[in-house]
C-alpha cells in the first residue's frame, strides 16, 4: 500500500544524503563550508567561546574548559521535537562514525537542550540511549537552575521562546525554516496567514501519534502498543517485540549484504540498490529448473541489463548437498553466462527473504538512489520464461515513502541482525526514533521557538564555524572539522 508520511518531505529535504566521503579528505582547500566566524559579517559570539556550567544526562557537571585541546561540535535540540531534532541527532551519529578514532579523542560533541523543563537528565539519558548517541546532552537541575541555561543561550545567540499563541498555538518558528514549523497533526493553513498558520490536518490519525495511518511507522507503533500491553502483563519480553518487528520489516525492506563474487571481489547491496531495480535469483547448481532457464535469463540480461541489476546468488543446500565456490564456478563456466554471480558462503541471504527455501527463488527490489535502501516489490519461486521475467520487472508493487527516521532504524537493524546491538538497545532506538512514549508521566505539549545553530569550536576554545538552521549534513561538518585537525 502507498502512503505519504507527515514528515518525509520536511526531513528528506533538510537532510539529503551526501553519499560516500572518500573524496572529501582530498578536497580541503577553499576554506570552511559553513560561516567562517573570523569574518566581520559573521553572526558568531565573540571569542573565546563563552564559558558555561551545565549538567549532562548522567548528572555530571560539564564546562567548556574541560575540552581544551579538542574540537567541540555544539548543537541545540530538544527531545520532544517531532522530526528535525531526531534527524539532526542521526546526522551527528553518522558524523561520529565517519570521524572514526578522532571521535572522542580529538573531537567531542555537545547537544544543549532548548527545553529544560521537559528535558531532565533522565529524559536526555533515555533519548541518547535510544539513538546510541555516546556524546553529552546538556541541561540543568536544582543545583544548576534554569538561569544558567538562559545565560548560556544568550551567550551563544540562541533565541528560545515558548509562545502558546505562535502559529495558531500549534507550532513554532525555527531559524532556517520558512514560516511555522507545525506540530504533529497540523499543517500549514491556506487562509490569510498561510505558512504562518497551523491548522488541523484532516488526514492525521486521531491520536498522539506523529505518523500517518497506514504508514510503516504507524504500523510499528501499533505493534509497540500491543507489545507494551503484553509486556506489562508479563506475556511478552523485548526479544518477542524484536522478533515481531523484524518479521514485519523483512517483508518490506531488503537487508544489507556484503558478499563476494566468484573472483573474491566484495559486492555491497547499497551499491546495487542505488541503481534502482535489482533482480536476485537464488539457485543451486543441481536444480534442473535453474539449468533449463539459463537461455531465458541470457535473453533477459541482453535486453534489460542496462536498466536492471541481475544477480544470481548461490552457496545453498539441496537434498543435503551444499554448493561450494568450485561448484558455482563450474556452473558459470559450463553455461558461459555473463551477469554477476555471488557466492553466499554463510548461506544466509536467501533466508532473509523466504521462510521456505526452494530453487529457483526470485526477489525484485526497488532501491532509493539517495539512501541505498531498497524495498521488496515482488517475490516468486519456480522456473521463469523470458516473458514472465519481463512481466516481473514491469508490473510490481509500488514502493512506500520512507522517512529519515526509518532510514536510521534500518541502519541500526542491520547491526542488530549482526548481534552488534542487543534486543533492548534496538527496541529503545526504535522507540526513541519514532518518539513513541509508553509508561511515562504525561508532559505538557507545546512548541519551542528557537534558533537552530551548530558551532564548531577549535582546540583553543575559539568559535571557528557557524551552521544555521538545517543547511548542513554530516559531510559538511566533517569537511570543516578536517580543516581544524
Amino acid at each position: 500500500m502507498y502512503f505519504k508520511s507527515q514528515l518525509v518531505v520536511i526531513v528528506t529535504f533538510l537532510f539529503l544524503s551526501t553519499g560516500c566521503l572518500d573524496s572529501l579528505d582530498d578536497s580541503m582547500s577553499g576554506g570552511f563550508w559553513g560561516d567562517d566566524c573570523s569574518e566581520e559579517v559573521s553572526d558568531c559570539p565573540e571569542n573565546p567561546a563563552p564559558a558555561f556550567v551545565l549538567i549532562d544526562q548522567h548528572g555530571e557537571t560539564v564546562n567548556l574548559s574541560q575540552f581544551e585541546g579538542k574540537i567541540v561540535v555544539m548543537t541545540f535540540v530538544y527531545t520532544h521535537c517531532p522530526d528535525v531534532c531526531p534527524a539532526l541527532t542521526y546526522q551527528m551519529k553518522k558524523l561520529a562514525d565517519e570521524l572514526g578514532d578522532d571521535y572522542g579523542e580529538s573531537v567531542v560533541f555537545l547537544s544543549v537542550t532548548v527545553d529544560p523543563p521537559r528535558d531532565t537528565p533522565e529524559r536526555l539519558a533515555t533519548f541518547s540511549e535510544g539513538y546510541n548517541a555516546s556524546w553529552q546532552f546538556l541541561t540543568v537541575n536544582s543545583t544548576f537552575p534554569e538561569n544558567h541555561m538562559s545565560a548560556m543561550w544568550s551567550d551563544y545567540k540562541v533565541q528560545v521562546l515558548i509562545d502558546e499563541e505562535a502559529c495558531s498555538g500549534q507550532g513554532h518558528y525555527m531559524e532556517g525554516y520558512d514560516g511555522c514549523h507545525c506540530n504533529p497533526g497540523y499543517m500549514h493553513g491556506n487562509g490569510t496567514f498561510g505558512k504562518d498558520e497551523c491548522i488541523a490536518d484532516p488526514n492525521y490519525p486521531v491520536s498522539n501519534l506523529t505518523f500517518e495511518q497506514g504508514s510503516i511507522e504507524y504500523e510499528i507503533i501499533q505493534a509497540l502498543d500491543a507489545w507494551s500491553l503484553a509486556n506489562a502483563n508479563g506475556l511478552a519480553n523485548e526479544e518477542d517485540a524484536m522478533d515481531i518487528l523484524d518479521t514485519y520489516l523483512s517483508q518490506i525492506f531488503g537487508p544489507y549484504w556484503n558478499i563476494e563474487d566468484l573472483s573474491g571481489t566484495k559486492h555491497k547491496s547499497t551499491d546495487y540498490y542505488k541503481s534502482n531495480l535489482t533482480l536476485l535469483e537464488f539457485f543451486h547448481t543441481d536444480c534442473p529448473a535453474c539449468n533449463t532457464q539459463i537461455p531465458a535469463l541470457e535473453e533477459f540480461h541482453s535486453n534489460y541489463s542496462s536498466d536492471i541489476n541481475i544477480i544470481s546468488v548461490g552457496g545453498y543446500n539441496l537434498h543435503g548437498e551444499k554448493d561450494n565456490l568450485s561448484d558455482i564456478q563450474n556452473f558459470v563456466s559450463e553455461h558461459n553466462v555473463s551477469w554477476t554471480y555471488l557466492y553466499d558462503e554463510e548461506a544466509s541471504l536467501i533466508s532473509s527473504f523466504f521462510e521456505e527455501i526452494g530453487y529457483p527463488s526470485w526477489v525484485l527490489l526497488e532501491g532509493d538512489i539517495e539512501t541505498g535502501e531498497a524495498q521488496i516489490v515482488s517475490t516468486s519461486k519456480g522456473t521463469k520464461s523470458y516473458d514472465s521475467l519481463v512481466d516481473m520487472v514491469t508490473n510490481y508493487t509500488t514502493t512506500q515513502n520512507v522517512t529519515q527516521q526509518m532510514d536510521g532504524i534500518l541502519e541500526s537493524m542491520y547491526h542488530w541482525r549482526l548481534d552488534h546491538i542487543t534486543d533492548s538497545e534496538m527496541l529503545q532506538i526504535i522507540i526513541s526514533t519514532l518518539n513513541y512514549q509508553y509508561g511515562e508521566e504525561e508532559v505538557e505539549i507545546y512548541g519551542v521557538n528557537h534558533s537552530s545553530r551548530l558551532y564548531i569550536i577549535d582546540q583553543n576554545s575559539n568559535i571557528r564555524v557557524l551552521w544555521r538552521g538545517t543547511e548542513w549534513t554530516y559531510a559538511s561538518i566533517y569537511h570543516d572539522i578536517q580543516l581544524l585537525l
